[in-house]
């Protein structure tokens, strides 16, 4: 899924693979799609457990936030993934396919959204971040640099992609920390 992309995945492919006979597997499912479905619900899981987990352990408010932007950035690669991230290259892959799939990415992706605005929320709560910062602004410009860093890690394979994303970062907090701490950030 990392590297054929979703549309990649069948079911030959999936039960050579898992060491199964391909009307075995099939019996466990009834579409490409489920299959699909379920891979994208275990590479969650996979995610969840490298990525959100260890970033709960950091103190609650920006500590937090960063450790989960830490964890993100290049995640895929770490995990041995070495197509990348299959949610970012699904973001692409279905854009204008209508269908469960697509539906599914939408949902991962709209929670993962979601609990960075939670993340950012709460950094402001704790008076990390400004009072009046744009949360939905500020987890826009963060999703573009996780886009901009899988694009420039995996088909421009730019050396520097993980610098250039942690100081875009770095830049995106600058900008969001109230005016008396800036240039303080903890790196």
């Amino acid at each position: 899924m990392s590297q054929s992309g979703l549309a990649g995945v069948t079911l030959g492919v999936l039960a050579a693979q898992v060491g199964m006979s391909k009307s075995g597997l099939f019996a466990h499912f009834r579409s490409k799609e489920e299959v699909q479905i379920s891979l994208l619900g275990h590479m969650a899981e996979f995610a969840t457990a490298n990525i959100v987990q260890p970033a709960m352990t950091a103190e609650e408010g920006l500590p937090r936030l960063q450790a989960l932007v830490h964890n993100w950035l290049g995640w895929a690669q770490r995990a041995g993934l070495p197509g990348g991230c299959p949610v970012a290259a699904g973001l692409f892959e279905f854009d204008d396919v209508e269908g469960p799939v697509r539906a599914k990415i939408l949902a991962m992706e709209s929670e993962w959204r979601g609990l960075l605005s939670l993340l950012v929320q709460k950094s402001i709560a704790q008076e990390h971040l400004r009072q009046d910062l744009d949360v939905e602004q500020f987890v826009w410009e963060l999703c573009g640099i996780y886009l901009s860093h899988h694009a420039a890690h995996r088909f421009l394979r730019a050396v520097d992609a993980d610098s250039r994303a942690n100081t875009a970062f770095e830049a995106l907090l600058e900008r969001a920390l109230p005016p008396t701490d800036r240039h303080r950030i903890a790196r």
